[in-house]
């Protein structure tokens, strides 16, 4: 008889130790999960500030027809650093690029595209697109004088 409690005693012990272990287990699994979650929700959120306060503009488009190069001038007004991409269409046909410019806050930066394999003429159309690495963009429209 003695020997039949004992036997209640272990097994409800054990019982207890496995269901302490395996909470353990889903408890530190969790807490991970979900620091890594609020992690990557703190990042993303700052992210989006950044985008938001994100602002610049193209300020002056110039073109020489002694250098054939096309000068732009694109100012940041926002309170972030941007990098920018500027693309430059010309007559719907001539497609030309500049890569990752960087422009810090409230400066001006100018971003020179060489047109000297397809010099513009009087009258010639520029579409100028600026989109920096955030999506943000900028259009303006350029007649050649």
């Amino acid at each position: 008889m003695n020997r039949r409690a004992l036997s209640e005693v272990i097994s409800t012990v054990i019982l207890s130790g496995v269901v302490l272990a395996v909470g353990g287990a889903i408890w530190a699994y969790s807490l991970g999960a979900t620091t890594a979650i609020a992690d990557g929700y703190v990042n993303d959120t700052l992210d989006l500030v950044d985008e938001i306060v994100e602002r610049f503009d193209i300020e002056h488009i110039q073109y020489k027809h002694d250098d054939d190069d096309l000068k732009i001038y694109v100012y940041n007004f926002g309170k972030v650093d941007i990098t920018v991409d500027v693309y430059v269409t010309a007559n719907a046909a001539i497609e030309k690029a500049s890569y990752g410019q960087i422009i810090s806050s409230e400066e001006m930066s100018l971003v020179t595209i060489d047109f000297s394999s397809d010099p513009l003429t009087i009258g010639d159309d520029v579409a100028v697109k600026v989109y920096s690495r955030r999506q943000n963009c900028a259009y303006k429209s350029y007649i050649v004088p």
